[in-house]
C-alpha cells in the first residue's frame, strides 16, 4: 500500500512517499481503506519533534490521525460493523496510522460516517469536532442559553465548537481577527469581538463557560469574564495546570479544566446527527492530494488558516 514515512524528526521534507504491506488485523480490529485524512497541528508538532517527550526518540512511522474510509475487512470478533461500511474516525494522535491507503483500528474509535458529507467533508471532522464537542459537553457540560465565549472562534476546532454551540442553544461570543469577522458571523456567531480592536478581558461577570482554543491567556486572565460556577476550558494547558488543576478546582467555584480528545464512538454518533441534521457544516480550507504532503504540512504551520487542511489518499 501506499504511505507517507516519517523516519526521523525535522522539517516536511522528513515526510517520504513510499510503499509498504498492508497492515495485519487481529480478531478485535477492523481495517480501513483510507479515502480521505487531514492535517492538523498535532501532526507536525509531533514530526518537528516538540511532542519527543511522548513520542519517544523516533517519530511514528505514520502519521495522520483523521480518516475516513470505507471498512475493509473485521476481526472476528466485530459485531457492529460489515465490510463496505463507509465510516469516519481517528487515531491516537501521538501514534498515527492514517496517512496511508490502509489502517487498522478497534472499533470504538469510529463511527458511520455521515451520509449526507463527503469523504474530503468527514476527514475534516473527527479531531475538531469531537475536540469542541467533548470540551463543551463533557467539560463545560453547557446548557441551552448559556453564554459561551469562544477563542479563536474562526479555526478548525473553534468553527465546529461555535456551530456546536448554538446546537446546544447556547449564546455564543465569538473572538477573532478583524478579516475573519464575517466567516464567524456565517458560523453563527452572535457577537463578535475583534481582538484587535477589543480587549476580551473586558466583559467581567459575562460567560458561563469559555472554550479556549488559542492559549494565548491564563485562566487567571480569563477567570474574571466568567460568572460563578463558570468553567474554562483549554486546547493548551500549562504545565503546572496539568499538575494541579484537578486539585485546585477543589478549592475554587470557577473551574479551569483541560481538554486531552480521545476518539469516541458515541460521540462521533452525536456529531453525525448534527451534521445530519445540518446543524453544522464542515469548513475545508485548502485540499491536497497525499503526493503533496510537504506542502499541505507547510501551509498548517504557517497557521492562520479557517477551516481544514484535508489530504485525498484515494
Amino acid at each position: 500500500m501506499k504511505a507517507i514515512l516519517t523516519k526521523e524528526y525535522g522539517n516536511a521534507d522528513v515526510l517520504k512517499l513510499a510503499e509498504i504491506d498492508k497492515p495485519i488485523i487481529g480478531d478485535g480490529e477492523v481495517l480501513i481503506q483510507v479515502i480521505s485524512t487531514s492535517v492538523n497541528p498535532m501532526e507536525w508538532k509531533v514530526r518537528n519533534g516538540e511532542m519527543k517527550m511522548m513520542t519517544g526518540k523516533t517519530p511514528p512511522e505514520i502519521l495522520g490521525s483523521d480518516f475516513s474510509g470505507i471498512v475493509s475487512k473485521i476481526g472476528s470478533s466485530i459485531t457492529g460493523f460489515k465490510k463496505g461500511d463507509e465510516v469516519y474516525g481517528m487515531t491516537d494522535g501521538l501514534k498515527g496510522g492514517a496517512y496511508a491507503e490502509y489502517l487498522k483500528i478497534n472499533e470504538d474509535m469510529f463511527a458511520i460516517k455521515p451520509g449526507n458529507l463527503s469523504f474530503d467533508e468527514a476527514a475534516s471532522l473527527p479531531m475538531v469536532a469531537q475536540t469542541a464537542y467533548q470540551a463543551l459537553v463533557h467539560k463545560a457540560q453547557v446548557k441551552k442559553g448559556d453564554h459561551i465565549l469562544i477563542n479563536g472562534c474562526t479555526g478548525g476546532v473553534g468553527s465546529v465548537a461555535v456551530q456546536i454551540a448554538k446546537a446546544l442553544g447556547c449564546t455564543v461570543t465569538g473572538v477573532c481577527s478583524t478579516k475573519n469577522i464575517e466567516f464567524a458571523k456565517s458560523l453563527g456567531a452572535d457577537h463578535i469581538i475583534d481582538y484587535k480592536k477589543d480587549d476580551l478581558l473586558e466583559n467581567e461577570n459575562s460567560y458561563d463557560s469559555i472554550f479556549d482554543t488559542i492559549g494565548n491567556h491564563s485562566f487567571a486572565e480569563f477567570k474574571k469574564t466568567l460568572k460563578a460556577g463558570g468553567v474554562c476550558v483549554t486546547t493548551s494547558p500549562t504545565i503546572p495546570a496539568m499538575l494541579f488543576g484537578s486539585v485546585l478546582n477543589l478549592f475554587r467555584s470557577k473551574k479551569a479544566k483541560i481538554i486531552m480528545v480521545a476518539s469516541s464512538k458515541q460521540d462521533l454518533d452525536a456529531i453525525r446527527t448534527m451534521f445530519q441534521n445540518a446543524q453544522i457544516k464542515p469548513q475545508i480550507a485548502h485540499t491536497f492530494p497525499i503526493e503533496e504532503i510537504k506542502d499541505a504540512h507547510n501551509l498548517s504551520e504557517k497557521g492562520r488558516v479557517v477551516g481544514k487542511i484535508v489530504l485525498k489518499i484515494q
